[in-house]
């Protein structure tokens, strides 16, 4: 026997649980281990191959009213429809052929005609299909009364002038603004928009520039696509559109190709040149796609497609939720420094107090916990939580992931007119929170470092499971992305619970947390939405490190928090510092947050 340790592929076709290769993670660490150090390329290849298996999204969470859901039979008869299908759809006999196709075919997602003739995404399939949905009781109860029935699932955030408001107040618009931006969503041009709105055209048109302007777009298509994107604010964004538009929409390729770019925000002259086509085929296909779709122009297309991206989003996920997240706070997106990337954050207020961002970790800590909220609020801070580029709604960066990590916080004090910030960061987040320190002295209060993160080169040999990965997965940058991705699409609740508990196994307060059910809730839905769009976030930080970071020269005062809980942290001697302040967090682990907010919250108002 030549004693060569098996292929991480073998390993994962022989040992992982089935639908959940991670297990392999947990369960055989130390083969796992041998195979990648072994040969980090096939372990690669093993990783991106198992990851393309599994459901693009592993836990997708949705507000309840974007979506309108009814039973039906195949001849288009309602048995139970909650009030927003009946208001999109109060006859449901023209759905007759769809219903028909997914007896037939099995789960469609397709078009249909609604209310005053606008056009939707819907899904539909039978009893065995619907179980992946979570269903109320009452429409649970219908579908298995009898045989042959379906679920109609609509995809309609557009038609909730609540949602709409909530958005509004989520990017910032004035009053005019959020009644301008709701009328546009299905006025067929600015002008109606204006009348809808109450406004004359010259108001309308400047109070669009201004909208434009704070969502950081250029035309009105990639505005609604950004309103609707707002609206489901903890969906998936599968990449690719033209895919969608064949099998959603009912598209030809070539149709789809041009819907795509359209729908971005292109104009015809510029799609042509995209595409390499004349002006007229581009006219010819739009008046095709616009014709099959029901659509009224480029804006109302760009509405259906982002939609149906939401919807093929949540169909296609591992775990569905339902419902509204916990934790409070007030989501905000704002355009960055350059206008090219949006920017999300949970502000807590007061709007008053002294801002204070408090950093996420590498994959949780989107939200706060309530007493460690209202500690912050009780010292006279305004907490508010910054998603790092790639993390939950924040757009990836182009180029330098750090310096544009540091850029975004300061974009986040010249959009909302804040002087300056206090910061709390934490982990990995730490070479950002180090930058902006570095590039915006000044815009930058009181710093506490919680448990960072060293520069790899400087990790001891801890052995744990978190530990392990960090050293020999994340110190290779090409394994990077493709393990991230390969975590990501498994992160339903039922193994998130395992992870959570493997990872916290060190710290006897976190363990205790993590009994109570409500924590667990809230971490895992937390994780859910940080991590919904893409495994970017988590890569590009990590990858960061493996590529060699190290802390910036400039020297500043630093207040760093340790928990004693977590064995063979390095002490923070390697920061730049002039005056080096070491609190211990006496018992804390990973979640100090839960577990000592008084602490944690008096240094940061210290």
């Amino acid at each position: 026997m030549s004693g060569k340790p098996p292929r991480l592929s073998d390993l994962l076709r022989a040992r992982a649980p089935g639908g959940a290769p991670v297990g392999l993670l947990l369960d055989s660490w130390a083969e796992v281990e041998g195979a990648v150090l072994a040969d980090t390329g096939r372990a690669r290849e093993a990783l991106s191959a198992a990851a393309k298996a599994l459901p693009p999204v592993a836990g997708a969470i949705a507000d309840r009213r974007t979506l309108a859901a009814a039973v039906v039979s195949a001849r288009g008869e309602v048995f139970h429809a909650d009030v927003a299908y009946l208001a999109l759809l109060p006859d449901s006999l023209d759905l007759r052929p769809l219903l028909k196709r997914a007896l037939r075919e099995g789960p469609v997602v397709s078009l249909i005609e609604g209310a005053a003739g606008a056009a939707f995404a819907a899904w539909v399939g039978d009893a065995k299909a619907a179980a992946h949905w979570p269903l109320d009781a009452e429409a649970g109860a219908a579908l298995r009364a009898g045989p042959e029935r379906l679920v109609v699932v609509v995809s309609a955030p557009s038609r909730s002038s609540e949602l709409a408001r909530r958005a509004a107040r989520t990017l910032d618009l004035t009053a005019l603004e959020a009644r301008l931006a709701e009328a546009l969503l299905f006025a067929p041009n600015l002008d109606v928009a204006a009348a809808d709105a109450g406004v004359g055209r010259e108001t309308a048109r400047d109070a669009l520039r201004r909208i434009n302007a704070k969502m950081g777009v250029r035309r009105t298509p990639e505005l609604i696509a950004r309103l609707i994107g707002v609206m489901c604010a903890a969906q998936g964004e599968p990449a690719d559109d033209e895919g969608l538009a064949e099998t959603a929409l009912g598209l030809t390729p070539a149709e789809a190709r041009v819907a795509a770019l359209v729908a971005k925000g292109a104009t015809s002259p510029e799609a042509a040149q995209t595409l390499n086509l004349s002006a007229e085929t581009v006219k010819t296909h739009m008046k095709s796609v616009l014709a099959k779709t029901n659509a009224k122009g480029a804006k109302d297309l760009a509405r259906l497609l982002a939609e149906a991206r939401e919807l093929v989003a949540f169909a296609s996920a591992a775990e569905p939720v339902f419902g509204v997240e916990e934790g409070g706070g007030r989501l905000r997106v704002v355009p960055s420094l350059d206008g090219d990337r949006r920017i999300a954050l949970i502000d807590y207020g007061p709007y008053d107090a002294e801002p204070v961002f408090v950093f996420h970790g590498a994959a949780a800590g989107r939200r706060l916990p309530e007493a460690f909220r209202a500690r912050l609020i009780a010292a006279g801070l305004r907490p508010m939580v910054i998603q790092r580029p790639g993390f939950g709604l924040t757009d990836p960066a182009n180029g330098d992931y750090v310096a544009a990590g540091a850029g975004d916080m300061a974009a986040v004090v010249e959009r909302l007119k804040l002087k300056s910030a206090h910061m709390l960061a934490r982990d990995t987040g730490v070479p950002v929170a180090l930058e902006f320190a570095n590039a915006y002295p000044e815009r930058l209060g009181r710093a506490v470092l919680l448990n960072p993160h060293a520069p790899i080169a400087l990790e001891e040999e801890r052995e744990t499971l978190v530990a392990a990965v960090q050293r020999h997965l994340l110190r290779n940058p090409e394994l990077v992305a493709t393990f991230a991705e390969f975590l990501r699409r498994q992160a339903t609740t039922e193994l998130l619970e395992r992870i959570l508990a493997k990872m916290l196994e060190e710290a006897p307060a976190d363990i205790q947390a993590l009994e109570d059910p409500l924590v667990r809730r809230f971490l895992i839905r937390d994780i859910q939405a940080l991590c919904a769009r893409s495994a970017y976030g988590f890569a590009a930080e990590h990858a960061a490190y493996a590529n060699g970071w190290s802390p910036p020269d400039r020297p500043r005062a630093w207040t760093v928090a340790m928990s004693t809980g977590l064995p063979g942290l390095i002490e923070p001697t390697w920061l730049p510092s002039g005056d080096l302040r070491v609190v211990r967090l006496q018992g804390a682990g990973l979640l100090p947050q839960f577990t000592h907010p008084v602490q944690l919250a008096r240094l940061v108002a210290a």
